[in-house]
């Protein structure tokens, strides 16, 4: 069958539905209707007279026709985004292009100890800071869409290079009026007597948070949640609940915006990490190659690898 006849939109489709492994939670990364995937899909299958997806258990896994199609989708689309970057670096006339993705949390950090003294070694290479969550991050590095990435979460991903460093602790963050503010520490037990503001589940933060109370009986049920790191200080600085974050994110916040941490009592919370990532067998440029190394460094000095 000619190669025409292979609809690139089709095929993406039956990837991202083997990548997370069923066709609602791929509808929801792209933010589609499970049903035009589906229907995609089906027709797919028909002009290629061989079956794509075969359900295994509660899962759907690709056949090996599927597989097929969709390792030649990742080939494809890896080289496209090989010449992207080249192209992108005659437009800019620049030495070089980084896509470098950033956990909201870490962003300042980054940009005031890494990127600063970066750009005065490499002043001419072309940054693309993008800022979001760990799932999708490990998605966008293994298609080849970002170079590296600085993410916060429990586990470091499969299948990628990755170093991780301690992050921790992470605290309850809360206006210097809230009850709890004079406490040394709190535990979970605690912690569900009061107005929670939790994270969206794609983030690093919500993971441990989720695992805490978990482990400790509980289910965590915010009276609010959110997508933005300043909306969740926001929320906590007008006095409307507890935040969570590692102090490290709002120690420039404590004092312009009245707020305080208190630690949790919890060997997860005391234990959080971030991670380094990159493709395993992706070859850096020079460039890139120093802006990683500048990140180890940063991240070695200021926590320690695990």
């Amino acid at each position: 069958m000619a190669m025409l006849l292979y609809p690139e939109k089709s095929i993406r489709y039956l990837y991202e539905v083997g990548n997370y492994g069923g066709i609602r939670r791929a509808a929801e990364a792209l933010d589609v209707d499970p049903a035009a995937i589906s229907r995609q899909l089906s027709q797919l299958a028909r002009e290629m007279q061989l079956p794509l997806l075969e359900r295994r258990g509660r899962n759907v896994v690709l056949t090996e026709a599927g597989k097929l199609l969709a390792e030649d989708y990742a080939h494809t689309h890896q080289r496209r985004s090989q010449l992207d970057r080249q192209l992108k670096d005659l437009r800019h006339k620049r030495g070089g292009s980084i896509k470098l993705r950033v956990g909201q949390g870490m962003v300042d950090e980054v940009v005031r100890h890494v990127l600063q003294p970066f750009s005065r070694t490499y002043p001419d290479v072309f940054i693309d800071i993008l800022s979001g969550d760990m799932q999708t991050t490990v998605s966008l590095i293994a298609k080849g869409d970002v170079d590296m990435a600085v993410g916060f979460g429990p586990i470091g991903p499969p299948g990628l290079k990755c170093l991780s460093f301690h992050r921790g602790p992470i605290c309850a963050v809360v206006h210097s009026q809230h009850p709890i503010a004079d406490f040394p520490q709190i535990e979970v037990a605690e912690l569900v007597n009061y107005s929670l503001i939790g994270m969206d589940k794609n983030f690093g933060i919500q993971s441990y948070m989720n695992a805490m109370f978990s482990q400790e009986g509980f289910i965590f049920s915010p009276a609010y949640s959110c997508n933005l790191f300043s909306s969740a200080i926001a929320l906590s600085q007008a006095g409307m609940g507890i935040a969570f974050m590692t102090a490290k994110v709002v120690e420039d916040d404590l004092i312009a915006k009245n707020l305080v941490t208190v630690p949790i009592q919890h060997r997860i919370a005391r234990e959080s990490q971030c991670h380094l990532l990159r493709s395993a067998d992706h070859r850096f440029t020079p460039a890139a190659q120093h802006l990683w190394q500048l990140l180890v460094a940063f991240f070695e000095g200021t926590a320690g690898a695990v």
